[in-house]
C-alpha cells in the first residue's frame, strides 16, 4: 500500500470516528437511591445524596475524589466540640472570653482574604454564638478559635476531629493544621461529606443554626446566612465553602415530596465551578431531578412544595 493511500485512509478512519463521538449525546446517569423511592439525576460536579436513615450513600462517578473542603470543614469542628460541651435546644452553653490571640487570629484571616467575625479582646461569646458565627457568616477566626477554647490547641483539636469523622464512617476525610478549612490539607470527598450532612442534620442544634437565614449575635450585631438557596426548593440547611484550591462546595439538606410523603434527604456537591454559588446550582440542578422524577398526581394543583 502506498503512504498517500494509507494517510488517506488513516484520515477517513479518523474523521469518521470524530463525527460518531462528537455527535453522540452526553449520557445522563439516573439512579434510584437505596432503600427509597426517589430517583434522581447526578449534576456534572462531584456530588453525593442519601437520607437521614442508616442507608447506603449514593456517590457520582466522581463523588469518591479526595477535594478540598473550604468552609463546610467548620461542620466536623461543630460537631467535634458539640461532643466535648453538648448543648440542647435553647442553651447558650459556656463562655469564651476573647484573648489577644484570638483577636490575633481575626487580623491574620482578613489579611489573608478570609471570611471572619469581627472581634476585640474582653468580648464575651457564649458556645451556641460561635456555632452561630461559623455556621451562617462563615467566619475561619472563630472556628480555630472555638477549637483551642475546646481542646486547648489546634492539634489536640485535630486529633479529636480526626477521631469523630473516623467514628461517622469518615475515612477518606483528612484533617488539616487550622480548624476553619481554609487550608486546603482539610480534604474530604462528596461521599464523606454527606456522612456528615446526615450527622448535622440529626443534632437538633446545628439543624436550627443551619435553617436560619439571619439572626444577631449580642456584642456584634446581624450575621446572615451563606447558603442563598435556604428557604426554596425545601431547603433547610446547611454549609457553603469557596477557595480557590476547592472551587465552590455545598453540603445542603432539603425536604422532597416523594409520593406526597415529606422525606428530608442530604447530601454534598464539591469542586463545582470557582464559588459556593456554582456548586449550589449543582445541588439546586440535582434536587429539581427528584421532584421532575415524581408522577402528576390526580387532583393536583401542580404546584410545587417548597420549604
Amino acid at each position: 500500500m502506498t503512504p498517500i493511500r494509507w494517510r488517506l485512509l488513516a484520515f477517513v478512519a479518523a474523521l469518521t470516528f470524530c463525527l460518531t463521538a462528537c455527535s453522540a449525546p452526553a449520557v445522563t446517569q439516573s439512579k434510584v437511591l437505596a432503600s427509597s423511592e426517589i430517583t434522581f439525576t447526578w449534576p456534572r460536579a462531584s456530588s453525593s445524596l442519601t437520607t437521614l436513615e442508616d442507608i447506603a450513600v449514593e456517590v457520582s462517578p466522581e463523588g469518591r475524589k479526595s477535594r478540598p473542603t473550604a468552609s463546610t470543614a467548620k461542620v466536623i469542628t461543630a460537631l467535634t466540640v458539640l461532643t466535648k460541651f453538648p448543648l440542647k435546644a435553647g442553651e447558650e452553653g459556656p463562655e469564651l472570653t476573647v484573648s489577644a490571640e484570638d483577636v490575633q487570629r481575626y487580623y491574620d484571616y482578613a489579611g489573608r482574604g478570609g471570611t471572619y467575625l469581627l472581634v476585640y479582646e474582653g468580648m464575651l461569646l457564649t458556645e451556641r454564638e460561635m456555632l452561630v458565627a461559623m455556621m451562617l457568616p462563615s467566619a475561619n477566626n472563630i472556628a480555630d478559635s472555638m477549637a483551642v477554647w475546646a481542646f486547648g490547641s489546634i492539634t489536640s483539636y485535630a486529633t479529636a476531629a480526626s477521631d469523630y469523622v473516623k467514628s461517622l464512617g469518615m475515612v477518606s476525610t483528612h484533617i488539616g493544621p487550622d480548624a476553619s478549612g481554609y487550608d486546603p490539607a482539610t480534604t474530604s470527598t462528596a461521599g464523606d461529606l454527606a456522612l456528615l450532612a446526615r450527622a448535622a442534620m440529626k443534632n437538633p442544634v446545628i439543624a436550627e443554626i443551619a435553617g436560619q437565614a439571619t439572626t444577631v449575635i449580642p456584642g456584634y450585631g446581624p450575621v446572615a446566612n451563606t447558603n442563598s438557596l435556604l428557604g426554596q426548593q425545601g431547603i433547610v440547611g446547611l454549609k457553603t465553602g469557596t477557595s480557590p484550591e476547592a472551587g465552590g462546595v455545598f453540603m445542603f439538606a432539603a425536604n422532597v415530596s416523594i409520593k406526597g410523603r415529606l422525606t428530608l434527604v442530604v447530601g454534598a456537591v464539591m469542586g463545582a465551578g470557582t464559588t459556593s454559588a456554582d456548586a449550589i446550582r449543582e445541588a439546586s440542578s440535582l434536587i429539581q431531578s427528584i421532584a421532575d422524577s415524581q408522577p402528576e398526581e390526580s387532583g393536583s394543583s401542580g404546584a410545587s412544595q417548597r420549604g
